[in-house]
C-alpha cells in the first residue's frame, strides 16, 4: 500500500484517532512512521483542518526528545496523514510493566527529558493535552521521546469518550480542569506528567477506580495516597514534586515545566545521580543489572548525607537518611548501627537534660531564700500529712469493707451449714402416717471451706471481675475467696481482655495474686502544628504522614519511643491503645 511517495510496509499501532505503519519514505530512502487518520474522522472537514493546525504547529517543535515531523499530507488529501520519524523500541507503559524502574529515582530520571521536552513545546504555544506513558517512546539506546501532540484537542469536549471505543485523552491522566471542560493550558499536562511520575515510581496510578465515571470522579475529588505509603522507598524530595504536580486547583501546581525539571534535578543529584540520562540510558539495555547498581549509589550517598547530619547535629535529617537507606536495603548494617545510635543518645540527652533541670532547680532554692525554701517545705509536708490522712481513710475504708465481707461470708457459711445437716429415721420407731412424726437423729454434717482472705493487684489501675462479680475500678483488690479456682477477668483500655483463673490455697491468708493484661492494642496518633505531608516515623518505623497517621503495633502497655516528624525530633511514653498526642512545635531540630 502506498500514500504518495510514501510504501505501508506493516501496521505497529492503532489509536482513536489514526493508524499508525511503519513506511519507506521512497525518495530520501528511510523508514519513516505514517499516522494515518481514520476515514470516519477524515469526512469531517472541521476535523481535518484542526489536523491540519495541529501538525503545522508540532512541526515547529525541534527538540533532541519530541518526536520530528518530516511531511504532512494537507488538509484536502484522501486520506489525511502525518509522516514522523520512526522509533525502534517500545512505549513507556510496555517497557515499565515489564521492568519496574528501582530505585524510584530511575523513575525521575526517565521523566527529565520529557520535562525538557514540555519546556519547549509550551514555550512554542503547544500544549499537549494527552500526556500518558503511551505516547512516551523508549528507544533501544535508551532515549525516551514525546509523541502524539494535541490529538485530543482534535475533537470537541463531547466526544472525548467515543471514536474506536477508547478514551481520548487517557482518564487516568486527565487534569480535572480538563475533566471539568475548560481550556486545557500548559498546567494540565504537568497534571498529567505528575501521574505518570506517580506511576513509575510506585507501580501504581494514582487514581483508581471500577469505571471511567468513578475514575475521574475519584480525580475530581482529590483523594489519593501518598507515594511513600505504597513505597516506602520513595525519597520525601521526590513524594513533594508528585504532590505539587497533583495539586487539583491549577494555581498550586508548578506553573512551568521549567520548574519540574528544576527539581527534578536537584533530586537526582542529591541522590548521587549526577548523570541521568547516561544511568537511564543504561538502565533501559540492561535493567536486572544496572538498576542494583543505581539502587547501591543511592543507598551510599543516603550514608554519607545521613553522617553529615549527623556531625552537624541534626539527628532529624539524619534519621530520615539513614531511614532512607534501610527503605532500599533493609538489611544494611551501618544505617542499623547508626539509628540505634541516635535512639541512645536521644535517650541519654533525655536524661542529661533532666539532671541539668534538677540542678537549675536546687540552686534556685538558694538563690530564694530560706523563707520561700521554707513555704516550699511547709507546702510539701502539709501535702504529705493530706496523703498519709487520705492513706488511713482509704485503709478504714478498706477494713471496713473487708469486715462487712467477711460478716456476709460467714452467715452464708453457717446458712449454708444448715442447709447441709442430713438426718434419718430411728430405726424400729413408728412409720409416717401412723401418729407423730419418728424421732430422726443426725447422721451427718458438710461443712463449706471457709473463704480466704486474699489480694489481687494489677499494674495500673483496671476493672475486674471475679467469677462473673464486678469489683470495680482500681488497682489493688482486697476480698474473702473460698479455696479453690476462681475465674477473674481483666480490662483495660490499653490491652485486650485478659481471662486467667487464680487458684486460691486453704490455710494461707492475704495471699496476693498478681494479674496480667491481655495482649497491648496498637498506639492511635494525632500530630498536631505539623505540615500536612510531613513523614511520621516511630523508632525509625514509617507510621504515615502527619495528616494520616497508622496505629503503630506495641510490645508493652507503655513504652519510650523516638518519634521524627518532618525534620524534628522528639521522645517520649507512647500509650497503648490511646490516642497519644505528638506536638511537632515541641521536637528539636
Amino acid at each position: 500500500m502506498e500514500l504518495g511517495r510514501y510504501r505501508l510496509d506493516e501496521q505497529v499501532g492503532q489509536g482513536g484517532m489514526a493508524v499508525v505503519w511503519r513506511g519507506w519514505d521512497t525518495q530520501l530512502r528511510r523508514t519513516v512512521a505514517v499516522k494515518v487518520l481514520h476515514a470516519h474522522l477524515h469526512a469531517r472537514e472541521d476535523i481535518r483542518r484542526r489536523f491540519d493546525r495541529e501538525a503545522h504547529a508540532v512541526a515547529r517543535l525541534h527538540h533532541p526528545f519530541i518526536l520530528d515531523v518530516y511531511d504532512f499530507s494537507g488538509p484536502t488529501a484522501q486520506p489525511s496523514y502525518l509522516v514522523t520519524e520512526f522509533i525502534r523500541g517500545e512505549t513507556l507503559r510496555s517497557f515499565a510493566e515489564k521492568h519496574p524502574f528501582d530505585p524510584p529515582e530511575l523513575a525521575a530520571a526517565c521523566l527529565l527529558p520529557i520535562a525538557e521536552a514540555l519546556q519547549h513545546a509550551h514555550a512554542a504555544g503547544v500544549v499537549h493535552r494527552d500526556l500518558k506513558p503511551e505516547n512516551i517512546m523508549v528507544r533501544e539506546d535508551g532515549v525516551v521521546k514525546l509523541t502524539d501532540f494535541g490529538i485530543a484537542a482534535l475533537l470537541d469536549p463531547d466526544e472525548k469518550f467515543t471514536v474506536t471505543g477508547s478514551i481520548l485523552g487517557s482518564p487516568a491522566h486527565l487534569a480535572p480542569e480538563t475533566i471539568e471542560g475548560k481550556p486545557a493550558d500548559p498546567r494540565a499536562d504537568l497534571f498529567s506528567f505528575g501521574t505518570i511520575l506517580y506511576w513509575l515510581s510506585c507501580g501504581k496510578l494514582p487514581y483508581q477506580a471500577g469505571s471511567p465515571a468513578a475514575l475521574l470522579r475519584a480525580i475530581l475529588e482529590g483523594k489519593r495516597k501518598d507515594p511513600r505509603m505504597v513505597r516506602p522507598a520513595v525519597s520525601d524530595a521526590q513524594a513533594k514534586i508528585i504532590s505539587r504536580c497533583l495539586k487539583n486547583d491549577p494555581a498550586e501546581r508548578y506553573q512551568g515545566a521549567a520548574e519540574v525539571k528544576r527539581d527534578l534535578e536537584l533530586l537526582l543529584k542529591d541522590a548521587g545521580i549526577d548523570e541521568p540520562l547516561r544511568d537511564l540510558a543504561e538502565f533501559v539495555k540492561d535493567p536486572e543489572k544496572h538498576g542494583p547498581d543505581v539502587r547501591g549509589r543511592v543507598v551510599r550517598r543516603s550514608l554519607e548525607n545521613g553522617e553529615d547530619q549527623l556531625r552537624r547535629g541534626k539527628t532529624s535529617a539524619a534519621l530520615a537518611a539513614f531511614g532512607r537507606a534501610l527503605a532500599l536495603d533493609p538489611q544494611n548494617a551501618q544505617a542499623k548501627g547508626r539509628v540505634e545510635r541516635i535512639r541512645r543518645r536521644e535517650r541519654l540527652l533525655k536524661y542529661g537534660r533532666h539532671a541539668a533541670i534538677a540542678v537549675a532547680a536546687i540552686a534556685g532554692l538558694y538563690v530564694v531564700g530560706l523563707e520561700v525554701r521554707a513555704a516550699i517545705v511547709s507546702a510539701r509536708a502539709r501535702a504529705a500529712a493530706a496523703r498519709v490522712e487520705q492513706e488511713r481513710k482509704d485503709a478504714a475504708e478498706r477494713a471496713r469493707a473487708e469486715v462487712q465481707a467477711a460478716a456476709a461470708a460467714a452467715a452464708a457459711a453457717k446458712a449454708k451449714e444448715k442447709q447441709h445437716i442430713v438426718t434419718q429415721p430411728v430405726a424400729g420407731s413408728r412409720q409416717p402416717g401412723a401418729g407423730k412424726e419418728p424421732p430422726k437423729k443426725v447422721v451427718a454434717v458438710v461443712k463449706p471451706p471457709e473463704p480466704i482472705p486474699v489480694k489481687l493487684h494489677v499494674r495500673f489501675s483496671a476493672r475486674v471481675t471475679v467469677d462473673g462479680r464486678d469489683l470495680g475500678n482500681s488497682n489493688m483488690f482486697s476480698l474473702p475467696l473460698t479455696p479453690g479456682t476462681h475465674a477473674v477477668l481483666v480490662h483495660h483500655p490499653c490491652c485486650a481482655d485478659a481471662t486467667q483463673d487464680v487458684v486460691v490455697t486453704p490455710n494461707r491468708p492475704d495471699q496476693l495474686y498478681q494479674l496480667r493484661y491481655g495482649a497491648p492494642l496498637p498506639a492511635q496518633f494525632k500530630v498536631m502544628n505539623a505540615p500536612p505531608d510531613a513523614r511520621v516515623l516511630i523508632d525509625g518505623v514509617l507510621v504515615g504522614t502527619a495528616s494520616d497517621p497508622r496505629p503503630y503495633s506495641m510490645a508493652e502497655p507503655d513504652q519510650k519511643a523516638t518519634v521524627t516528624i518532618g525534620d524534628r525530633t522528639l521522645v517520649t511514653t507512647l500509650k497503648a491503645g490511646m490516642l497519644n498526642l505528638l506536638d511537632y512545635a515541641k521536637g528539636t531540630p
